[in-house]
């Protein structure tokens, strides 16, 4: 969400984030024990259904941090997780993490839990991913406004003329020259029933999201500074993944503080 804003709150995002505190209410991910360092045994502790193949974890020490680690897990025919790859270095949300369903929209915070990994998109040509992967060009637009709930964390391939999105509301895609040249969406607060509109002229959803909860959660490259509640790393990392990441798998995401996701 509003990628631009990174650079003006970096500077005051520690102090934000020290104000946060541990959200609670949500059930934490089923557990077990993790490694004395902590990521060796997190995708056996998050206790993934064995229908899910690959999973990626992202962990860090408390709810207030700013930073943290990806980790990438393949699961053997026996149903033993091993490293594919990382630790990857990550930049979370200025606000630090909450529990996804206690998220409210422009608090910069990343949302804790377990996620879908849906589809991917870039401003960069498709690297070989097999997850649906769009090239972004300068009609596409990702809104999260809150007076327009039918189009609320909808990808849009254009902005019909009769639209009315607020600018801090909406991401002109391809204006993010660094960020978004790989992203994958997180599957956080999307819609469901998404079909064209004729008389909208536009993308709109039959379930709606909660526009209280705030869209354009994804996976991106880094830019220069915080997010406004994405995580974000190096192009190379990013460029892995999306070549890694194999839907026929029923990948998932889990992230939030390592406590939370693997309490023994």
């Amino acid at each position: 969400m509003m990628r631009r804003l990174c650079t003006a709150v970096a500077v005051c995002a520690a102090a934000v984030a020290l104000l946060l505190a541990p959200g609670s209410g949500e059930a934490a991910p089923q557990s077990g024990r993790s490694g004395p360092s902590g990521p060796r045994s997190l995708a056996a502790a998050v206790g993934e259904p064995a229908t899910v193949r690959q999973l990626v974890t992202i962990s860090s020490r408390h709810f207030s941090s700013t930073t943290g680690s990806l980790n990438a897990w393949s699961r053997t025919k026996s149903g033993r997780w091993v490293l594919s790859h990382g630790p990857v270095p990550v930049v979370l949300g200025y606000g630090g993490w909450v529990i996804a369903a206690h998220r409210r929209q422009s608090t910069g915070t990343t949302p804790a839990g377990r996620f879908r990994i849906p589809a991917a998109f870039g401003r960069l040509p498709d690297p070989g991913a097999r997850l649906p992967y769009r090239q972004v060009d300068g009609n596409d637009w990702w809104p999260y406004e809150p007076r327009d709930p039918a189009t609320y964390n909808i990808y849009q391939t254009h902005k019909a003329a009769q639209t009315h999105w607020r600018p801090t509301y909406a991401e002109h895609l391809d204006t993010f020259t660094t960020q978004y040249q790989y992203a994958i969406e997180v599957g956080f607060n999307l819609p469901g029933g998404v079909h064209y509109s004729g008389a909208r002229h536009q993308l709109v959803a039959t379930r709606e999201a909660d526009t209280r909860a705030g869209g354009g959660i994804f996976l991106h490259v880094r830019g220069d500074g915080l997010t406004a509640g994405c995580v974000a790393m190096s192009r190379s990392d990013m460029r892995w993944l999306l070549t890694w990441i194999r839907p026929r798998t029923h990948p998932r995401l889990v992230m939030g503080p390592h406590h939370y996701l693997a309490t023994p």
